[in-house]
């Protein structure tokens, strides 16, 4: 009923109608919110932005495109939660590994040559969540939030090839920040572009450049630990690893 709401419409009900006055190519010189960083924080709240009209939102990133090799392929229930806000849930379950027990592995105390089960228990706590936690490989949940986003009512899609070299704040004026990026890609090498924006949000990771640029620095641990996952898709017969 809700495609009903405001009088039927023909067409796919899940693409929405265009906002009036969308960009033609290239990032306009002004815009209320520009988020630095394609990963899943970048796109999950471009994903969300790109459902007002009347926001105009970018998001840029240094890479040269989507990405391609998961680094984090988790998904907890709690998440699968928000994906379900956003109305992909369905894809996401249908073709991720769901993960039911845990099993727990360590070296064995007395070969270390060898590995001892040191645990086994239930995945996801009963009654915590309608739905389970699951694995997909990351690039793929990005590609659901990028659909998500090319189907909004801001038809977003990322700006590549573009690095944050420099942000400085004025408080004259409805945009106060400049955000000045270096162009990396294709026959422009190095050129600047600049934008103005009402709000920048920092999603570019450990070495962020959004934060460096506020004077903020990183808190907590940085540890090197290796770790993996691995298990076995009954959909599929193959063996699952993360």
């Amino acid at each position: 009923m809700q495609f009903h709401l405001n009088g039927f419409r023909a067409g796919d009900p899940a693409i929405a109608p265009a906002a009036d006055g969308l960009p033609n190519r290239g990032i306009p010189e002004q815009v209320d919110v520009l988020i630095v960083g394609s990963g899943p924080a970048g796109l999950v709240l471009a994903a969300q932005l790109s459902r007002f009209p009347s926001i105009t939102t970018r998001i840029v990133e240094r890479r040269s495109g989507p990405l391609l090799m998961g680094q984090a392929d988790g998904i907890a229930c709690r998440t699968v939660e928000m994906f379900d806000a956003f109305g992909i849930s369905d894809r996401l379950l249908r073709e991720a590994y769901w993960v039911n027990e845990t099993v727990f592995w360590r070296p064995d105390a007395n070969d270390r040559h060898r590995i001892s089960r040191t645990g086994r228990v239930q995945d996801t706590e009963t009654g915590l969540s309608e739905f389970p936690h699951v694995i997909v490989n990351q690039a793929r949940i990005q590609d659901y939030l990028l659909d998500a986003m090319r189907l909004s009512a801001r038809r977003l899609e990322p700006d590549y090839d573009l690095e944050v070299v420099d942000i400085t704040r004025d408080p004259v004026g409805d945009h106060p920040i400049l955000v000045t990026m270096r162009r990396a890609g294709g026959q422009t090498v190095n050129e600047n572009v600049q934008v103005r924006a009402r709000y920048v949000v920092g999603c570019d990771g450990a070495r962020s450049r959004v934060r460096t640029a506020i004077g903020q620095t990183l808190r907590g641990d940085v540890a090197n630990h290796a770790w993996g996952v691995s298990g076995h898709s009954p959909q599929s017969g193959y063996p699952v690893r993360e």
